[in-house]
């Protein structure tokens, strides 16, 4: 098994990651599907029963005893009448389940890791994380307690403030979500004495049932699959009312592959493409088209629905609004339609991913059909985290974009594989490594760095001229924050400008000898003179010899790129830097 495993249980416990797959039945007649959605009804408001006992903060103590919550229920007669027991039972635990859910939505959302991070330090922020990993203590801090750690060394002092600052931050974000509860009756989950499975050969071929219980007693229900697969442990089911089919959710576990021992690799997500790695390796090429041309069919769709819904509001009553009404404006083909966009941008994201962790080429071979060798995996996967993301884009076309970008699926996605592949990922702060020059000698940081997929340092102070891809600079600089001691995950993108700036300032200090002036003296050799910090060295510049623009990813660099950005044009930079001299003159 690999020892670095990125699936962790709240309560420390080692989870093993399962994957579901949906399996399809065959359409069903109109019995079985009455009979199947009231089920699904009743399922539904006994869910719902157990959501809204949940939902008091001291009942919190029971999300990690799920079947203490069910005998409190059979004990309080929650438990309705004319169901089978065992699936009131499985209801209670998926009532359980959905306020988890619901509980780390919320600290996802609000960021509260983050912000503990940035007000805590040493035993305290220990302590604060130590409480959100328990959801009865996140309940008792909600109600105004202290919960108390015996092995973490804080005063109560100390606890007193984290838990107050805890109670502010949580309280503003559970008041800001509803609960949850059941809006739509129309899936159940069953464990494996609720239902039975066998395969029958016949006509030449192979057709495999699905029986389940039924709404009444001795009464079950078989449910025909389109194909024949293997179905074992808890199961849901889940009624499509489009095409009168039914899906069967069947959770299995993902079996690891030895760990990984290729080399590092840093990726930076996109919406040109998938991912971009630290080599100027494009993963998902299509990804960009595919995305742009569903976002702009959304827009001329919505366009043209708004017009037809407008039209409806002013004609309302009539013929013609009715006409529209019925036959223009269902959500039938709609909903078809970004099924259909969203297994496309799947088909894409998946196969650039299994690129990134099995190595190019190796789609068969991440299905068993080949061995997989480990040296072809990486030992360890950086990407950015864009857990952050919130909010409008600079313009309504790349909002658009963003809107159906579907990163969060696409990280799911990376998790997924990275554990299968056994290539542990690391989330690092992304703030401003697109704008940032990855040459260890530079790391001049400035808006003007980047023009859309295209990067070309404007240092004004010597000649840098690094050019090449935006997103593979970015996934450059990503690698680099690895085990970077100052920019931590959390840290404020205004603090990462600060750091970054200091170190330009320090190496550039090294060059001018704190004059403020690049030198360009010429060492014996004809080089130019150089300082050395740490690893980096800083080149003076040489204005008598040429310069050559550094190598560019996807294509050759006209002479219009390769000239000096100072020549070629006035930076903001270089306007400041002549402003002050005209104030100190």
């Amino acid at each position: 098994m690999c020892p670095h495993d990125p699936v962790s249980h709240p309560y420390g416990m080692v989870v093993v990651m399962k994957r579901t797959v949906r399996l399809a039945t065959l359409p069903l007649n109109e019995g079985k599907r009455a009979s199947v959605r009231e089920l699904a009804a009743a399922y539904a408001q006994a869910k719902d029963r157990f959501l809204r006992s949940l939902a008091p903060t001291a009942m919190w103590h029971y999300l990690g005893d799920k079947r203490g919550f069910r005998d409190w229920a059979k004990s309080k007669g929650l438990y309705p009448s004319g169901m089978s027991v065992h699936l009131a039972d499985q209801a209670a635990f998926d009532a359980a389940d959905t306020w988890v859910r619901h509980i780390e939505a919320q600290l996802a959302t609000s960021e509260i890791k983050a912000k503990i991070w940035r007000r805590f330090e040493g035993e305290s922020r220990h302590y604060a994380y130590s409480v959100l990993k328990s959801y009865r203590d996140i309940g008792l801090v909600l109600r105004g307690g202290v919960p108390d750690r015996e092995k973490i060394r804080v005063t109560r002092a100390e606890r007193e403030a984290v838990c107050w600052f805890l109670h502010r931050h949580l309280r503003a974000a559970f008041d800001a979500a509803r609960n949850p509860r059941v809006h739509l009756a129309r899936s159940f989950s069953l464990d494996e004495t609720l239902y039975s499975t066998w395969v029958e050969e016949r006509g030449g071929g192979r057709h495999q049932y699905v029986s389940i219980v039924g709404p009444k007693a001795q009464h079950r229900i078989v449910l025909p699959l389109a194909g024949v697969s293997k179905v074992e442990g808890n199961v849901r089911i889940v009624l499509e009312e489009g095409d009168g089919r039914a899906f069967v959710h069947v959770a299995y576990s993902i079996v690891q592959m030895k760990e990984g021992s290729g080399p590092r690799k840093s990726i930076d997500w996109g919406v040109t493409e998938v991912a971009t790695d630290q080599q100027g390796h494009r993963y998902g090429i299509g990804y960009g088209k595919a995305l742009e041309k569903i976002s702009e069919s959304n827009k001329s769709k919505g366009q043209g629905r708004g017009k037809l819904g407008a039209l409806t509001k002013k004609d309302a009553g009539s013929k013609r609004a009715r006409h529209i009404a019925r036959h223009n404006l269902g959500t039938k083909k709609q909903k078809a339609r970004l099924r259909r966009s969203r297994a496309q941008l799947r088909t894409i994201a998946g196969a650039a991913i299994k690129e990134i962790v099995y190595g190019s080429g190796n789609r068969t071979r991440a299905r068993g059909r080949v061995t997989q060798a480990p040296s072809q995996r990486p030992r360890l996967i950086i990407h950015e985290d864009l857990s952050h993301l919130r909010g409008k884009a600079k313009s309504k076309k790349l909002s658009r974009l963003c809107s159906t970008w579907m990163r969060a699926e696409t990280e799911g996605r990376m998790v997924v594989h990275a554990y299968r592949g056994c290539s542990p990922t690391k989330a690092v702060n992304a703030a401003y490594t697109s704008q940032t020059c990855p040459e260890p000698s530079c790391g001049y940081v400035h808006a003007d760095n980047r023009s859309g997929d295209r990067f070309h340092c404007r240092n004004p102070y010597w000649d840098c001229n690094w050019q090449g891809g935006a997103d593979q600079v970015a996934a450059m600089n990503i690698m680099s924050r690895d085990g970077d001691r100052e920019i931590a995950l959390y840290t404020k993108h205004t603090e990462v400008k600060r750091i970054l700036d200091e170190r330009f300032r320090h190496r550039l200090e090294s060059r001018t000898g704190g004059t403020g002036v690049p030198t360009n003296g010429t060492a014996s050799d004809g080089d130019p003179a150089c300082a050395v910090e740490g690893e980096a060295t800083a080149h003076g510049r040489t204005p008598s010899r040429p310069r050559r623009p550094r190598s560019d990813v996807g294509g050759a660099i006209s002479d219009t790129d390769s000239q000096s950005p100072v020549h070629t044009e006035r930076t903001g930079e270089t306007q400041r830097l002549e402003s002050e001299k005209k104030r100190s003159a």
